[in-house]
């Protein structure tokens, strides 16, 4: 690796905030003790790779990184154990803020990226005196580079990753093209903690707390969840707890022909629901679970949410997240359409009350059970880049950490430009596809699951979608 010194350093941080020690957020408490009793594993490693093709401006690329750092407190975050608890402080940058590898002389350039980018994500971050990310452009080609952006989860969630990209974006943008950028929305993590606290004091908080204490009692939960956040443990066949175990996974697309098949499926004759995508694919996955659990009609599904409501918490980037139990109740004799009204209710109820957490993002590693455990489904739709600045960008995620069962990841899927677009076009009708779409990645606990079971169940999957996307008015048992 050459690092290469920036030419631009970024704007100076608050001398008055710096190395004074702050509590963690709510969000942060969870992680931080899944790392503590696994020092050695990399729970939390993080990772996300933006291929860049075209002339790219290097002295930009660094200006950007330099700036988005300086404005983006979380990511100039030390942590430490102290008799008080854990805290965290405030430090300066760090040097270099880019670092730069040449691999245009490599046979394979980007499978040896990939190779040192899977290395990297397998070593774990001493939070108390490593740098929580770091930036590092891999040179493939003469017009194609890769832009590696490497964080530990504890500063930041899904949807902050995405806002980290975004300002990435921008400002590169403004440098590229001589423009002085517009300034950051992000504001300072102390702004965030006092917003959380006054969320502690207020009679939201209280709405919240019964809501998820009416859920809880309203039935027994059959993953053993006990609310927001709280952890999760697998079951074995034996029904013995199993450990969690790395992921193996495989992935699907839904085209925008078959994406907007499947959501006027869910659609029905009725309007759509609130959330209509994400409901819709919530009870695609309830009614997968169903057949996979030979027909338990209480079904619990696992929703990461970005826990944010006001616009400060929306504009910075940081660690907000929180996991939502969506406890379904999947009749048989029903159709599809009912189904995703029913799950697109209780997601809007959860949204509502999603800032109350029992614990921290869970590490799925305590707690008692009784039942297989719930899947995950994180919909990560937020945006996808096409662009930064003058080049074309493609996005590719790498999620790490353990797995309980089966949990599902959905990402944005930008088609290429007119990619199958007049033929979908001419048997859809114009306008009636969705613009983008969809990843579908499967992820499954190694320890539980062979690769053929996972591609099995993936297929499982996809056909349980065609069929209710074929036949949205019969019964759910028709299709099981």
């Amino acid at each position: 690796m050459t690092p290469e010194t920036s030419p631009a350093p970024a704007p100076p941080t608050s001398t008055r905030a710096r190395g004074r020690p702050r509590h963690l957020a709510a969000a942060q408490y969870g992680i931080w003790e899944g790392q503590r009793h696994a020092p050695a594993v990399p729970l939390y490693e993080c990772g996300v790779a933006l291929t860049l093709t075209g002339a790219l401006d290097r002295l930009a690329l660094h200006r950007a990184v330099a700036r988005a750092l300086g404005e983006t407190e979380t990511l100039r975050t030390r942590f430490h154990m102290t008799p008080h608890g854990p805290r965290r402080a405030l430090v300066p940058p760090p040097l270099p803020v880019l670092t730069v590898t040449e691999l245009r002389h490599e046979a394979d350039p980007e499978a040896v990226a990939d190779a040192r980018i899977r290395a990297d994500l397998a070593t774990v971050t001493d939070l108390a005196r490593q740098d929580p990310c770091a930036h590092e452009l891999f040179l493939l080609g003469p017009e194609r580079a890769l832009l590696y952006f490497r964080y530990h989860h504890i500063v930041l969630d899904g949807f902050g990753q995405y806002l980290h990209l975004r300002r990435l974006a921008e400002l590169y943008e403004a440098f590229e093209s001589g423009r002085a950028p517009t300034a950051g929305a992000a504001v300072p993590l102390d702004r965030l903690a006092a917003d959380e606290a006054a969320y502690l004091r207020s009679p939201q908080y209280a709405e919240d707390a019964a809501y998820w204490h009416a859920e809880r009692s309203s039935a027994a939960p059959p993953d053993g969840s006990g609310g927001p956040g709280t952890p999760r443990r697998p079951v074995a066949a034996d029904g013995h707890a199993a450990p969690p175990g790395p992921a193996v996974s495989r992935t699907a697309v839904l085209t925008p022909h078959r994406l907007g098949t499947l959501l006027d499926a869910g659609r029905g004759e009725g309007p759509a629901p609130v959330g209509h995508e994400a409901a819709t694919l919530i009870a695609a996955t309830a009614v997968w679970s169903y057949d996979r659990h030979g027909g338990r009609t209480g079904i619990v599904v696992n929703l990461p949410v970005t826990a944010r409501r006001s616009r400060a918490e929306l504009d910075t980037p940081a660690q907000l997240a929180n996991e939502l139990p969506l406890r379904l109740a999947v009749d048989p004799d029903a159709s599809f359409a009912a189904l995703v009204r029913h799950t697109g209710v209780k997601v809007r109820e959860a949204l509502r009350h999603q800032r109350h957490r029992a614990v921290g993002p869970s590490t799925r590693t305590a707690g008692p059970v009784e039942a297989p455990p719930a899947p995950q489904v994180n919909i990560m739709t937020f945006g996808a880049l096409s662009g930064f600045g003058s080049c074309r960008a493609s996005c590719r995620q790498y999620p790490v950490g353990l797995v309980a069962d089966i949990d599902l990841n959905v990402y944005r899927e930008l088609p290429a430009p007119n990619e199958g677009r007049e033929k979908e076009e001419a048997r859809t009708g114009p306008g009636h596809l969705p613009p983008y779409g969809l990843r579908l990645e499967f992820r499954a606990n190694s320890h539980r699951h062979r690769p053929d079971d996972v591609s099995r169940h993936r297929r499982r999957f996809l056909e349980l979608l065609d069929a209710v996307a074929g036949r949205p008015d019969l019964p759910l048992a028709r299709h099981l």
